[in-house]
């Protein structure tokens, strides 16, 4: 005979305040709570939504819809699938319903919520105490209390808003945001909204979608059919090449961005480092945090398929833009290629149109050096060389931007052409300190001979050490001889 025994397993009342442990930032915890407000715009009206962020205190107000008494007292029920209360139809960016008890109890331990439904004189407010909600002998106990007032403008934290929902957080986590990391997260993670005329205001600061420099202000779009769903964005050039990782494509969920500068669809290297642009993929689902995508469904794998196919062209000329680089028509000439792979109409360089990279400033071993407080963007060629087992491998460096100027340089190899580019930072100390430029583009190049030896060839350090203090030692006898 088997023994059976029932249990209540009603979790304890201390995961309310576990899942503040969620790993969020102050930013992305903001972000999470502008989610739930986004999904509670009214119909064909854009929403604003206020965040301040003071020392001892985080605010979010919006305008949406609104919450009745029994929305907002189901909205602290962990899990709770939303729709079922409110009636929504539409596709909505909170999945688990977790996420703003999540991102409430990340930021602070006291919490104030008052909601007003459109139409409704009264206001439904819950105000909790994490530390107080320890205290509670029940271990089980989840009840909350939802107050009904009347709505007065004078006193209430929504003020004279018709309809709303306002979240108040004190006893914070962390006492030291800064509102700028705020907006220059939600310039980027709302940015399909910012530009559709919803409005999201930082301490009385207006916040503009995020804005890419791009080669000719041009962009390609994407129009992808996977299964039934579609793909759709845009992707472009940059102006420049980044070491800071921040390249790829930034992907969307109903107009948040769930994770940035992903580079599953093209090579993670400095060559393809101007690829950049924007998808939005409604049909598969986001982790718990929203921080990245379900990447094991077979729905994943079609996706990463597709986009990378979609985005071979632009690769390559975003390579292309590191070759030639004494021709002052590389860049023009290279968005040509693409567009001409891309079967555009029409396709023709304009020199009136191109805007290539600055070379006005090109020099040779040996040559008087460019003054250092010179345009960043200056490009230096020296026709020196590497033979391993009888392959002839081309050396040059350039001064380029590398947005981090922790960096002093990093380099580009063309395994085709054979091709080896050290990029000397301009933001660098190294080089604005450095009255030899000549001198620090043979250390860059000692230094990319070293990695490219190691991450191309597959050299041992020890021996790649060794070619590259034989190739230095060559490199810098002629300076030798001057001296």
């Amino acid at each position: 005979m088997s023994d059976k025994k029932s249990f209540n397993i009603v979790p304890d009342i201390r995961l309310l305040v576990d899942i503040g442990q969620a790993n969020y930032q102050v930013p992305e915890a903001i972000s999470e709570l502008i989610a739930n407000s986004m999904d509670a715009k009214l119909v064909d009206k854009e929403i604003t939504i206020d965040v301040e962020i003071a020392e001892n205190r985080i605010s979010l107000i919006d305008d949406g819809k609104g919450m009745s008494q029994n929305v907002l007292g189901e909205a602290l029920r962990l899990a709770a699938q939303m729709d079922q209360f409110t009636g929504n139809t539409q596709n909505r960016k909170g999945m688990y319903g977790l996420g703003m008890k999540a991102a409430c109890s990340s930021l602070g331990s006291h919490w104030n919520i008052v909601s007003k439904p459109q139409g409704d004189n009264y206001e439904y407010s819950i105000v909790l105490d994490l530390n107080e909600w320890l205290k509670k002998a029940d271990r089980q106990g989840w009840e909350v209390v939802v107050t009904k007032a009347l709505h007065d403008p004078k006193t209430s934290a929504l003020g004279n808003r018709e309809h709303g929902t306002a979240i108040i957080i004190t006893k914070l986590r962390d006492s030291e945001t800064f509102p700028t990391a705020v907006i220059e997260k939600l310039s980027m993670a709302y940015r399909p909204h910012l530009l559709a005329g919803d409005k999201i205001v930082v301490n009385q600061n207006l916040v503009s979608a995020k804005s890419y420099e791009l080669i000719d202000n041009r962009t390609w779009d994407i129009n992808l059919e996977v299964n039934g769903h579609k793909i759709t964005g845009w992707y472009g050039l940059d102006i420049r090449t980044h070491n800071d990782g921040n390249y790829g494509i930034n992907i969307y969920r109903q107009g948040q961005l769930v994770e940035a500068w992903n580079k599953d669809f093209l090579r993670q290297h400095l060559m393809s480092s101007r690829v950049v642009g924007e998808i939005e993929l409604p049909f598969i689902a986001a982790n718990f945090h929203k921080l990245g995508f379900n990447k094991s469904t077979e729905e994943w794998k079609i996706v990463k398929k597709v986009m990378t196919t979609e985005l071979k062209q632009a690769v390559k000329a975003s390579g292309d833009m590191a070759k030639n680089k004494q021709d002052p028509m590389r860049q023009a000439k290279a968005i040509k290629g693409l567009d001409i792979a891309l079967g555009i109409a029409g396709a023709t360089l304009s020199h009136q149109n191109a805007h290539p990279i600055p070379e006005s400033h090109v020099v040779e071993t040996g040559v008087e050096q460019p003054d250092a407080t010179q345009e960043s963007m200056i490009l230096i060629q020296t026709m020196n060389q590497i033979v391993l087992d009888g392959d002839v491998y081309s050396l040059s460096y350039k001064f380029d931007v590398i947005t981090d100027p922790t960096i002093p340089w990093d380099f580009l190899f063309e395994s085709k052409s054979k091709d080896l580019l050290a990029v000397i930072n301009t933001e660098s100390r190294l080089y604005q300190t450095s009255t030899d430029q000549e001198f620090v583009g043979i250390l860059a190049l000692s230094e990319a001979v070293v990695g490219f030896l190691i991450r191309d060839l597959g050299y041992t350090y020890a021996k790649a050490r060794e070619l590259r203090d034989n190739w230095l030692f060559d490199a810098l006898s002629s300076r030798v001889r001057a001296n």
